[in-house]
């Protein structure tokens, strides 16, 4: 998101060749014209076709779920800007992926009010909704029926969330085998626990994780943190729109009572013209770790384990895994124009809970060029199959989005990382303003791709002509031709644009999906229809989302598997595990490592099984490190091709999971 005038003048005084996106004064690039063509990467320009293919099927689909991110076009304020992040969710056990599509809010429904703090002595700004809302914007679910269509399930499941929501995240918090789905919001949070009958109850003031009325939460991340058996929450926190409005208020001489949307945000330029500032100079705030106790309610350890920073951040995406192979989960934090924080979870000599901030020391608190940059979305993957997990971050247009490939000190000794996302493929997404992302094997020939979502904050950047970029983008598509050497190239509509010289467009055709033009935010991946390939849920800013199907040729050269995990305990899906998959034999098997996560891309989650591409392997080898200090494996051998396996910690067996199936026509 935006950074403030004296941060890039300090950038620029240091040298840098590139500055980020700008709030108070343009966002780096060439104001009098004079933008270039993106520099191609022309490796691969002889590569020949493609064999990715999505087609956008938004109309067969029938998902409704339009956007309200506050008021369409010119936006007063940040939040306005953000969007929603939804969550794949098999919420009736059906076996076919539904989804959860979190909806915004406009600021006519708000009044900005005083309200005392402890003590009596002092107030804050509080934004709340007098009474009933003017304008009525609801959360939905979305059941998927199986035919390659949606239907609205939202009243008849017992939903009615009319707050302010951003992300959603899914898992089963109580082990009684239906998946729960926590909301994060625009004051207090949601969570709505599966009754196991189609219906939910919003059980969040319930548990104790409602949060602060101010708070804006944006995502939220789960796993077990202290090896209780118990999933525990991390939820992200942004800003304070009330304290902004508030100033707003004061700076324009309003008198008290004003309505919201009678004040003006755009208190910052952006290429001469006024534009709502931040995030830099906006009130940050602070995330939240929840502990589950064994009551089933949550008790807030943010203080008590060490996470919180001296000041407050503008968080975004976070996701909890073990990244260093010690059986503790930390967490990865993406921050807007902050730098990003990586928790590293030790424990004291007595046992104690104890969260450290690694991420200057790991590599990933910054990228190549040593500035802080506007981390939106983030996924986690092993992108050049070398058995360590490596994190992708997505930045702001005129930028790059961080590679941070893990290494190992002497190939075996403490993890750190090196980011490769510049010379990888930053030239290419230079002027993409980029959100949800997502590590795939689209084609399932044995690697991983990446699809970047794309879409700018600004509507005034199509009043400029040269500068590259635009309100509504195309999205990113890389496919992966060289794991081990991260050799990539851009496919799809937007690299047919600009293809490298001596390439063939035609060959970089990868679907009419790939010519979508939104101003999109998330990627939501999942194989909704079960025929083993992952297809892409596109959020997109004050319209409908985008549905695109994959479909990339199948056959003997495209075998693919599924993997879900069962264990005992409150952590029956075994969030925070480490999967290892071995494909084919001798010097040319393939090894690399999956982490079981429910928060990716951006806001939201993805499908919760693990999708395995196989190639032209009709099988694969297993190995699960189950969560815990103990780190506790399990080997699976032979698992077939064509199938989910559900791998059981138990028993040590793997059992196959009939997998209902539809073509979409």
């Amino acid at each position: 998101m935006p950074r403030t005038l004296p941060i890039l003048l300090l950038a620029f005084l240091l040298g840098m060749l590139t500055t980020f996106a700008g709030c108070g004064d343009g966002d780096g690039d060439d104001r009098d014209g004079g933008a270039s063509e993106p520099i191609v990467d022309d490796r691969y320009a002889k590569a020949g076709p493609t064999s990715i293919r999505f087609t956008d099927i938004t109309g067969k689909a029938a998902l409704g779920g339009v956007n309200h991110s506050g008021r369409e076009g010119v936006k007063e304020f940040l939040i306005e800007a953000v969007g929603p992040g939804a969550a794949w969710v098999d919420y009736d056990g059906d076996g076919l992926l539904d989804v959860y599509i979190p909806d915004g809010d406009v600021f006519s429904n708000y009044e900005l009010i005083q309200v005392e703090l402890a003590g009596g002595k002092r107030t804050r700004p509080l934004l709340r909704t007098p009474g009933a809302r003017k304008e009525v914007y609801l959360d939905g679910l979305w059941r998927n029926k199986g035919d390659g269509t949606f239907e609205d399930v939202t009243e008849k499941a017992g939903i009615h969330e009319e707050r302010w929501s951003f992300g959603a995240t899914a898992f089963d918090f109580d082990a009684d085998g239906d998946q729960d789905i926590f909301v994060s919001n625009f004051g207090p949070n949601t969570f709505w626990r599966n009754e196991g009958d189609g219906t939910f109850v919003d059980i969040a003031a319930q548990v104790g994780v409602q949060g602060d009325p101010g708070t804006w939460s944006t995502a939220a991340a789960v796993g077990d943190i202290d090896g209780d058996g118990r999933l525990d929450i991390y939820v992200a926190a942004y800003s304070d729109p009330a304290a902004e409005v508030e100033r707003m208020r004061f700076k324009q001489a309003h008198p008290i009572g004003t309505p919201v949307s009678a004040i003006s945000g755009r208190d910052c330029r952006w290429r001469g013209i006024p534009a709502y500032c931040g995030p830099i100079g906006l009130k940050g705030q602070h995330d939240t770790l929840y502990r589950q106790e064994e009551d089933g309610t949550f008790k807030d350890m943010t203080d008590a384990w060490g996470v919180r920073p001296r000041v407050g951040k503008y968080a975004f995406t976070c996701l909890m895994f073990d990244f260093n192979e010690d059986g503790l989960q930390d967490i990865y934090v993406a921050n807007d124009s902050e730098e990003n924080f990586m928790w590293q979870q030790e424990r004291t000599k007595s046992g104690g809970i104890r969260f450290r901030d690694t991420s200057d020391t790991l590599g990933i608190k910054v990228g190549n060029n040593v500035s802080a940059q506007a981390s939106m979305g983030m996924s986690v993957a092993d992108i050049d199959r070398d058995g360590r997990l490596d994190i992708f971050v997505t930045n702001f247009s005129h930028d790059y989005n961080n590679m941070y490939i893990a290494k190992r000190v002497g190939g075996t000794g403490p993890v750190y990382f090196k980011d490769r996302g510049m010379q990888t493929m930053g030239q290419q997404v230079y002027y993409d303003l980029s959100w949800g992302c997502g590590w795939y094997d689209f084609d399932n020939d044995g690697d991983l791709d990446l699809y970047v979502a794309n879409g700018h904050v600004y509507k005034e950047i199509d009043l400029f002509e040269k500068t590259g970029a635009s309100f509504a983008q195309l999205n990113a598509l890389f496919e992966c031709m060289e794991p081990g050497r991260l050799g990539f190239r851009e496919i799809g509509t937007k690299a047919q644009r600009h293809a490298a010289k001596g390439a063939n467009t035609d060959d970089l055709f990868a679907g009419d999906g790939m010519a979508v033009e939104a101003c999109s935010r998330q990627a939501a991946f999942a194989d909704f229809n079960n025929d083993g390939r992952i297809d892409i849920l596109v959020q997109n800013m004050n319209t409908k989302p985008t549905m695109l199907l994959n479909e990339s040729q199948t056959g003997p050269t495209a075998q693919w598997l599924k993997l879900s995990l069962s264990q005992a305990g409150g952590n029956r899906d075994g969030l925070g595990a480490l999967v290892d998959v071995r494909i084919g034999t001798g010097t040319a098997a393939i090894a690399h490592r999956m982490a079981v996560v429910r928060q990716r891309s951006f806001l939201g989650c993805d499908d919760p099984r693990l999708h395995v591409g196989l190639g032209r392997e009709g099988s694969c080898d297993v190995t699960v490190t189950w969560p815990g200090t103990e780190r506790a494996t399990t080997e699976f051998r032979g698992l077939a091709a064509g199938k989910h396996w559900v791998l059981d910690r138990e028993t040590g067996k793997a059992r196959e999971l009939a997998l209902p199936t539809f073509d979409v026509k």
